[in-house]
C-alpha cells in the first residue's frame, strides 16, 4: 500500500528506459557459432533532464541565462573568472546562435564504481548531468539536487571477444552507448527547445555539451586515444614533461582520421596521435569541442598524481635519511585544529584519501625545508603554490598569471631530480596536465566547479544506496532505477509541500493588520581583501559562560604558564588610562596571587569572506586550555592546547588599524595565546573603556625575515630583558590563528619534545602559509607581491 501511494505521486518527465544491445564476438562457441553477449543501457532523455533543471523554481536565485564579463577593478583591466557564465566558452558559443537564444551548457560526469562489499563483482557506471547555468556553489551540493542521473552504462566483461580485441571492443561499446544516450542533444543543440524557466519566462534553450568531468583513464576513453597520450592536445608522449604549449586536438581532424581508418585506409596521424578505432559519440554534437570540454581534475591530477605519487616520492629520495627522516618530521609537527597530525609519520598510512593528501600538502614545504637541495625545496614550493592557486573559486588575470609562473618555476627546478639520478624524464600524463589549467579556467571557469570529488560523492546516493535497496541479483540495475524514481517522487512532493506551507504563511502574514513590509536584505558581495575592509571580524568567546569561573592568579601563572600575568595586566591597565590621571584610582589596586578571575577554554573569530576562497565566512577557533589529567582508565596527561595567532601589536598600531592590501601584515605579529580571561571585577571595565574578554599572549619576533627559498616568514620567540615578551591585549585584537613549523635544518634532532618547542628562546619557526587557503592569500599571494 505504501509503495502504491508513492507510485501515485507525480513522476519526472525524464523517465527511465532500457535498450538491450547485443555484442557479437570473434570466439566460436560449442555450437560453432560466434559467441554473443547481451548488455543493457539504462537511460533518460537528456533534454528532459535539462528541462527539469532549467524549470526548477528552487534554482531561481542561482541561475543565469546569459554570459557576463566581470572585472575586479573599475578600469576593467582585471577580468574575473568564476562560474561558467564569466568565462570565454559561453561567449564564443553565444556568437554562433541566433539572437535571443539561451545557451544551456551541459556538464557531464562519468565514473565506474564498485557496488559489492567484501565479495562479489557487481559494478555500476553512472553518467551524471548538470548545467552551467546554475551557480557552481549550488550545483555541487548533493542536497540541492542540481545534478541528475542521466543513465547507467553497461559494465560488460565482453568474454565473447578474444583478449586481443576485448579492450578495443570495450572502447567501441562505450562510445556506442554514449551516442545513444546523448542523441537527443543533436537536434536540440541545433534548433533549440522551448523551456519554461524559474522566472516564469519561456526561452528557446540550446543544450550544448560544454564540459566533461572524468579522471585520466576515462578522459582517454572519451577522447578515443591511448592512455600514454594527452587526451586534450597533440603533444608527443616523449615530450609531455617539457614546458611546451601544444595545440588542442581538433574534433574535425580527429573524426576525419578515424573515418579513414574505418575505411581501411592507414593515415599516419592515426598512430602518431595515439587514436583508437572507434566511432566517437561526440562527432555529431553541435557547437561542441570534446577536447576543450575535458576539465581539470584536481583530485587525481594534482593531489594524488603530481603531489603524492610523484613529488613526495622524489623528495623522500632526495633527503638524507629518506622516509625515516620524513616520518620524524611529521611526528614532530606542531598541532593545529585545522591540521591532521600524522603521529606515526606517513610511511605507515595504509589508505590514502583526498583528505590525507591535502593535510600533507599543508606542511610538506616546512618538512622539506633545510633537509634537501635548495632546488628540491623550490620545486616543492612551486607545486604547492600551483595546487593552492588551482583551488581558487574565482580567478583574475593576475592570479592566472601567478598560476602560469608557478608552473614555469616547477619546470625550472625539476631538473634537480635528474641531477640526483632520481628521475630520467617527466613524461607522465598528470604532470603534463598542469599545462592545460590556465586555458581551461579561462574557457570554462574555475576548476572547483568540475571536481571529480563531486561525482564520487554522488555515487553514494545514486549507486551505493540504490544497490543496497535491491536484491543484488542479476536485475539489480532495474531495481536501482525503480528505487531512484520513487526517491525523486518523494523529494519532489516534499519540495511542493514546503513551498505550499511557506506560500500560505506569507499570504497570511501579508493580510495581517500588523504586517509591515520589510526592506530587502543588502546584496551579498564576496569581496577580496581591500583597503576598505579588515582581515577578520572581532574575536569573541565561544561560550557565554567561562569554562574556568574562579581561578586564582597563582593558578593562572602556574597552570597556564602565564608567568608574567600580573605585570602584563598592570601594563594593559596603564594603556587603558592613556595618561588620564582621573582614572588612576581605578587601576591603583594591584593583583595578588589570590585574586580571582574567570577564563575561557576557547574563542571564535569569523574570517573574512574572500571571493577566491569561499562565499561564506569560515569560523576560526582560538584555544587556550592548560594540560590536564586524562580519563582515569588511560592514566595519561592531555597536553595543553594553546593556539598561535596573528594579533595586532599594541606597540605599533591602533586597535582598529585599517587593512592595507599592499601591506597585509602591517601592524600584525605572531603570538601564542596562554589565557583568555575577563578583567577582574575589582576594576571598573566600563569606566576604563575595556570591552570584552582579554588575552594574555607571548609574542614572537616581527615579520622581518623572509626566507627566499621557501617564501615563508621566519619568526622566533621574542624576549625583553632576557625574559619572554608577554602582554595582555583585547581578544578582539586577535585576527586569526596561524601555524608554526620548526626550522629543523639538515636533520631533525632525535629527541624532540613537541610541547616545549615553542618555549625554546633559540628556536626558529616558519609561519605556515599553507594551513588554509585564507592563510595562503594573506601570507603568500598578498605578502609576496
Amino acid at each position: 500500500m505504501f509503495y502504491k501511494k508513492v507510485d501515485a505521486l507525480p513522476s519526472s518527465q525524464a523517465s527511465w528506459t532500457v535498450e538491450v544491445l547485443e555484442a557479437v564476438g570473434d570466439i566460436l562457441g560449442e555450437d560453432s557459432c560466434q559467441k554473443k553477449e547481451k548488455v543493457e543501457l539504462w537511460k533518460r532523455d537528456p533534454v528532459e533532464c535539462v528541462r527539469e533543471l532549467m524549470g526548477n523554481p528552487a534554482f531561481r536565485d542561482s541561475i543565469r541565462y546569459a554570459p557576463e564579463h566581470q572585472y575586479a577593478d573599475e578600469e576593467g583591466t582585471q577580468r574575473i573568472y568564476g562560474n561558467m557564465w564569466t568565462a570565454n566558452w559561453w561567449w564564443e558559443v553565444q556568437g554562433h546562435l541566433p539572437a535571443g537564444a539561451t545557451v544551456t551548457p551541459v556538464i557531464l560526469a562519468s565514473d565506474k564504481t564498485t557496488l559489492s562489499r567484501m565479495s562479489g563483482d557487481k559494478s555500476a557506471w553512472p553518467v551524471y548531468l548538470t548545467i552551467g547555468n546554475i551557480d557552481k556553489a549550488h550545483r555541487r551540493k548533493p542536497s540541492a539536487h542540481a545534478t541528475v542521473l542521466l543513465g547507467y552504462l553497461p559494465v560488460a566483461k565482453l568474454e565473447c571477444f578474444s583478449e586481443k580485441r576485448r579492450a578495443l571492443e570495450g572502447y567501441r561499446l562505450f562510445h556506442l552507448c554514449m551516442r545513444k544516450l546523448l542523441e537527443p542533444l543533436i537536434t536540440a543543440g541545433k534548433d533549440g527547445v522551448l523551456m519554461t524557466c524559474p522566472d516564469g519566462k519561456v526561452r528557446r534553450v540550446y543544450p550544448i555539451l560544454a564540459a566533461y568531468i572524468a579522471d585520466h583513464p576515462e578522459q582517454c576513453l572519451v577522447a578515443a586515444c591511448k592512455e600514454n597520450h594527452c587526451p586534450k592536445c597533440l603533444v608527443p608522449p616523449d615530450k609531455r614533461g617539457e614546458p611546451v604549449f601544444s595545440c588542442l586536438r581538433d574534433p574535425t581532424r580527429i573524426t576525419d582520421v578515424l573515418k579513414k581508418s574505418a575505411d581501411r585506409e592507414k593515415p599516419s596521424e592515426f598512430v602518431e596521435w595515439g587514436l583508437r578505432a572507434v566511432h566517437p559519440f561526440w562527432a555529431d554534437l553541435p557547437h561542441s569541442n570534446i577536447f576543450s570540454a575535458l576539465t581539470p581534475d584536481i583530485l587525481h591530477q594534482l593531489h594524488k598524481g603530481v603531489f603524492k605519487d610523484h613529488l613526495v616520492s622524489w623528495t623522500t629520495k632526495a633527503i638524507d635519511g629518506g622516509a625515516d627522516e620524513i616520518d620524524r618530521r611529521f611526528k614532530a609537527m606542531l598541532k593545529h585544529s585545522d591540521l591532521r597530525h600524522f603521529k606515526n609519520g606517513i610511511s605507515l598510512v595504509s589508505q590514502w584519501t583526498g583528505t590525507e593528501y591535502k593535510n600533507m600538502e599543508k606542511v610538506f614545504l616546512g618538512v622539506v625545508a633545510g633537509a634537501a637541495d635548495e632546488r628540491v625545496t623550490r620545486a616543492v614550493r612551486a607545486v604547492l603554490d600551483f595546487i593552492y592557486l588551482a583551488h581558487f573559486e574565482t580567478h583574475t588575470d593576475d592570479s592566472l598569471k601567478s598560476l602560469h609562473e608557478t608552473w614555469r618555476d616547477f619546470h625550472t627546478y625539476k631538473t634537480v631530480f635528474v641531477d640526483l639520478e632520481i628521475r630520467e624524464h617527466f613524461n607522465f600524463p598528470k604532470g603534463h596536465s598542469m599545462e592545460h589549467y590556465e586555458l581551461s579556467i579561462r574557457s570554462l571557469g574555475t576548476a572547483d566547479g568540475y571536481s571529480t570529488e563531486h561525482p564520487e560523492r554522488l555515487h553514494i546516493d545514486f549507486a551505493k544506496l540504490a544497490y543496497g535497496a535491491s536484491n543484488k541479483q542479476s536485475t539489480y540495475i532495474q531495481q536501482m532505477t525503480r528505487w531512484l524514481e520513487r526517491q525523486e517522487a518523494v523529494h519532489r512532493f516534499s519540495c511542493y509541500l514546503a513551498w505550499a506551507v511557506t506560500d500560505t504563511d506569507e499570504r497570511n502574514s501579508a493580510s495581517s493588520p500588523d504586517h509591515e513590509p520589510q526592506p530587502d536584505p543588502p546584496p551579498h558581495d564576496c569581496l577580496q581583501p581591500s583597503s576598505q575592509g579588515t582581515p577578520c571580524q572581532s574575536a569573541g568567546p565561544s561560550s557565554a559562560l567561562p569554562a574556568y569561573p574562579s581561578l586564582t592568579v597563582a593558578q593562572v601563572e602556574a597552570d597556564f604558564g602565564a608567568v608574567h600575568f600580573k605585570t602584563a595586566v598592570a601594563d594593559h591597565l596603564q594603556r587603558l588610562m592613556s595618561g588620564n590621571s582621573r582614572l588612576l584610582s581605578l587601576v591603583s589596586t594591584r593583583l595578588h596571587d589570590l585574586t580571582r578571575i574567570s577564563a575561557y577554554k576557547q574563542a571564535k573569530v569569523r574570517l573574512p569572506v574572500i571571493r577566491q576562497v569561499s562565499a561564506t565566512a569560515p569560523i576560526d577557533i582560538i584555544h587556550a586550555s592548560p594540560s590536564r589529567t586524562g580519563p582515569h582508565h588511560l592514566r595519561s596527561m592531555i597536553p595543553a592546547h594553546m593556539s598561535t595567532v596573528l594579533a595586532r601589536d599594541p606597540g605599533h598600531t591602533a586597535p582598529h588599524h585599517p587593512f592595507d592590501v599592499m601591506r597585509p601584515l602591517a601592524g600584525l605579529r605572531v603570538a601564542r595565546v596562554r589565557v583568555i580571561f575577563n578583567l577582574p571585577t575589582m576594576y571598573d571595565a566600563r569606566a576604563l573603556g575595556a570591552r570584552g574578554p582579554l588575552a594574555y599572549v607571548e609574542w614572537f619576533t616581527p615579520f622581518q625575515v623572509l626566507d627566499n627559498v621557501t617564501g615563508m616568514y621566519i619568526v622566533s620567540p621574542s624576549t625583553r630583558r632576557r625574559q619572554r615578551y608577554a602582554s595582555v591585549i583585547p581578544l578582539s585584537d586577535i585576527i586569526r590563528t596561524c601555524h608554526l613549523i620548526p626550522c629543523w635544518g639538515r636533520q631533525i634532532e632525535r629527541r624532540v619534545v613537541v610541547g616545549d618547542v615553542l618555549d625554546n628562546h633559540t628556536s626558529k619557526f616558519f609561519v605556515n602559509p599553507y594551513l588554509r587557503h585564507h592563510d595562503f592569500i594573506l601570507l603568500r599571494l598578498l605578502s609576496n607581491t
